[in-house]
């Protein structure tokens, strides 16, 4: 009997405790204030009007800024008010429309309608793919942040759960496939009710952005916005993830760095490799500027590809050389049929031209011979990191692929696992580590996003930041 009304006191316990709990959870949802703390409730944001950046799916007209409605939100769905959001050159092409090419060289994937049930030229897209800003709301369903938080909304997911991020390859994290077409969700409405969605689940480009909690990354840090919109985009998160993170193939203390490329992920890939401890970092870029800041934030040489051409990989084989040639004693030869000479790590970050260069052009507009430089100028036995976009196949000299030794690492933002990285990237920046405004070289309203994305098409910026 005692233990009959034993157990039934725990079961009636339970019950009790699971009533008030659910009525104190009732009560905080729909109580607008409480002690001061903000509502989580969506309903504060329902039907609430915004400026965004929009371009039709397209690409035949220029970005234009729009008053839009958002809609209710649900789920994991988290609304972040933004502070600020780097223009990236990546997203030029959608944001200023493809300069004498057709509409189709819009990316597809992006912007591709949910379930085919809407042609990509009906849809209206919130442009760019990421951003720091403050939680104003969370749907029922999040965890991650609450109301009040600063974040970082990450250029990748991490959801922690899929095959990939159990698998230590966050970066591949498998919610980035879902950005196809069956699962774009429409956020908001223009005037004459036509919805509108986000790239990459995304925008960016807007004065909200409202995201699944995956895409999240709470920061907690009260540096200035700007610092912390560079440390935190996609390009810097990238170039540095390249160069410290595990994920990939992390840079050695004393070892030789090459960067092929120096536009913000390059240059970021300079101070993650200095921050890492090289010795020697060789930044490559045809822009003087750009070489002139490599020196500036942690290079100890530069070169420039329009001089070197297809002696590229012998002069970083010249500048990689070791103290002695003793193999006995630990040395590397610089010739012979296995030389030793060459970066211990390639970081490339060059990428394909989507506009032609208004200063100084590199020697090939595709980007494929940078790629093929970086695996040539590569020691044997080293690592080639890789993470821009091409147009065209990459051709490799056969017998150093298959037996050089050279191990190949691409993955999404340089292997960058966001929930570990972001803040740690952070703390970079706060410490000085990490030289966030040297790469900040332009910085803008919302309203000037237009001008400021001409001049990171032409490459006459380095970053662009717009602030809200």
């Amino acid at each position: 009997m005692n233990t009959s009304r034993s157990r039934l006191s725990r079961r009636k316990l339970l019950e009790n405790g699971m009533t008030v709990a659910a009525a104190g959870a009732a009560a905080f949802l729909t109580a607008p204030q409480a002690a001061g703390q903000p509502t989580q409730s969506p309903a504060i944001v329902t039907r609430r009007r915004f400026r965004a950046w929009i371009s039709r799916g397209d690409g035949r007209g220029r970005t234009t800024l729009q008053d839009v409605t958002l809609r209710p939100i649900s789920g994991r769905q988290v609304v972040v008010r933004t502070e600020v959001t780097n223009l990236c050159y990546s997203n030029a092409t959608a944001v200023l429309g493809p300069p004498n090419a057709p509409a189709a060289t819009v990316a597809p994937s992006v912007l591709a309608a949910p379930n085919g049930a809407r042609r990509m030229n009906d849809m209206a897209v919130i442009q760019g793919h990421g951003g720091v800003g403050i939680v104003e709301a969370i749907g029922p369903e999040v965890r991650r942040v609450k109301v009040g938080d600063r974040v970082c909304v990450s250029g990748t997911p991490q959801c922690g759960s899929c095959y990939r991020c159990l698998r230590g390859r966050s970066d591949m994290c498998q919610f980035l496939s879902a950005i196809g077409a069956d699962d774009l969700e429409a956020i908001a409405d223009m005037a004459d009710g036509t919805p509108v969605y986000q790239n990459s689940h995304i925008g960016g480009l807007a004065e909200l952005m409202v995201t699944p909690e995956e895409w999240v990354v709470p920061i907690f840090t009260t540096a200035d916005v700007v610092g912390i919109g560079m440390a935190c985009s996609c390009v810097s998160v990238a170039g540095l993830a390249a160069a410290t993170s595990p994920n990939l193939a992390p840079v050695e203390p004393a070892s030789a760095v090459a960067v092929v490329g120096c536009g913000p992920l390059g240059l970021s890939a300079v101070q993650g490799a200095r921050i890492a401890g090289a010795s020697t970092i060789i930044a490559i870029d045809p822009i003087r500027v750009r070489r002139e800041l490599a020196l500036r934030v942690g290079a100890t040489h530069v070169l420039d590809p329009n001089v070197e051409r297809d002696n590229l990989p012998l002069k970083v084989r010249e500048l990689t050389t070791w103290p002695t040639d003793r193999l006995w004693s630990g040395g590397r030869n610089p010739a012979g049929r296995r030389p030793g000479a060459g970066a211990d790590f390639v970081i490339e970050a060059a990428g394909a031209d989507q506009f032609a260069p208004k200063l100084e052009a590199g020697p090939d507009p595709s980007g494929i011979q940078p790629m093929q430089h970086a695996y040539q100028m590569c020691s044997l036995g080293g690592h080639v990191i890789t993470t821009s976009l091409v147009r065209g196949n990459i051709t490799l000299p056969g017998n150093l692929f298959s037996i050089g030794g050279v191990t190949h690492h691409g993955g999404q933002a340089g292997g960058a696992n966001p929930m570990r990285d972001i803040p740690r990237f952070v703390r970079f920046m706060e410490t000085g580590q990490f030289d966030a405004k040297a790469l900040a070289t332009l910085v803008v309203p919302l309203s000037q996003v237009l001008d400021a994305y001409e001049q990171v098409a032409y490459r006459a910026t380095v970053t662009a930041l717009m602030t809200v």
